[in-house]
């Protein structure tokens, strides 16, 4: 199965190699031997959060990771082909050793610093939305409990989400009941449908989505915690780490987080490999 999600991926991959910004370069960065395939970084992107990643109007990949992928692929001297698929499928993808990495907004966690390498590069938070029309609002989490909420499988607000409840269960009170989907798209839906009371989305995300008109924000700021990048391979998250670092000393970096209105990483928060990595 991993291996036709693949397949069904790499049909729709996006390879990022600006022939004029290679011109400058003498060789690329990253040997073969740390890639799963010979001269090109492979990552995973689900382009279903806009606007970090999703797909315009005319079926192309656009957002603040495609683009940042487009500068990396600059400062490493070699092409960065993004690959589509949903996110579950992802970090065993990564750990199969099927792909070089990922490139999706995916929240640090220490438990998924000891199986990849990741390199975090911004920050958000999770936001709870209802329906457009819904004049419910939250003035605190705790209100959530004993509602529906629609959820991305897999998740770092899926994790948040299963943990408030959690707590509160061991405390005698009532739990979340919580719906989990494929796909950010999958959990919108079903909250328009009037399946669940709400739903929780990746900050940016749900921003994306008040602006259009599609849900309301009824309560945001939640597990507030940086995002990642992620690798099999240190030898190619340490060349990300150094490119990262040239970005944010002459600008790009920030410029490109305040062009999609994203939170890059806090100024005195180092870009580096955060955690052990794989055992």
């Amino acid at each position: 199965m991993m291996k036709s999600l693949l397949r069904a991926g790499t049909v729709a991959a996006l390879m990022l190699s600006p022939v004029a910004a290679f011109a400058a370069c003498t060789a690329p960065v990253i040997s073969d031997d740390n890639l799963v395939e010979k001269g090109k970084v492979q990552l995973s992107i689900n382009p279903t959060n806009p606007p970090q990643q999703f797909i315009d109007k005319d079926g192309k990949l656009q957002g603040l990771n495609v683009e940042m992928a487009a500068e990396l692929s600059k400062r490493l001297c070699m092409p960065v082909e993004l690959i589509r698929m949903d996110f579950p499928a992802m970090i065993p993808a990564v750990n199969a050793g099927r792909i070089d990495g990922m490139n999706t907004g995916m929240f640090w966690t220490e438990e998924r610093s000891k199986i990849m390498y990741l390199v975090p590069n911004g920050r958000q938070s999770v936001s709870v939305v209802v329906a457009p029309d819904s004049e419910t609002t939250y003035a605190t989490p705790e209100e959530l409990l004993g509602k529906t909420s629609a959820v991305e499988v897999s998740t770092y607000q899926m994790n948040w989400l299963k943990k408030f409840s959690d707590d509160n269960v061991a405390k005698g009170g009532k739990a979340v009941e919580m719906r989990t989907f494929p796909t950010a798209t999958n959990v919108v839906s079903t909250l328009l449908a009037g399946q669940t009371d709400n739903a929780l989305l990746v900050d940016s995300v749900a921003r994306d989505l008040v602006s259009k008109g599609r849900v309301k924000e009824a309560l945001s700021g939640l597990g507030a915690a940086r995002t990642a990048m992620a690798f099999r391979n240190k030898a190619v998250a340490e060349a990300i780490v150094k490119a990262t670092t040239e970005m944010r000393a002459d600008g790009s970096y920030k410029a490109l987080f305040e062009k999609f209105g994203l939170t890059p990483l806090n100024d005195n928060e180092p870009v580096e490999i955060a955690g052990p990595g794989p055992a």
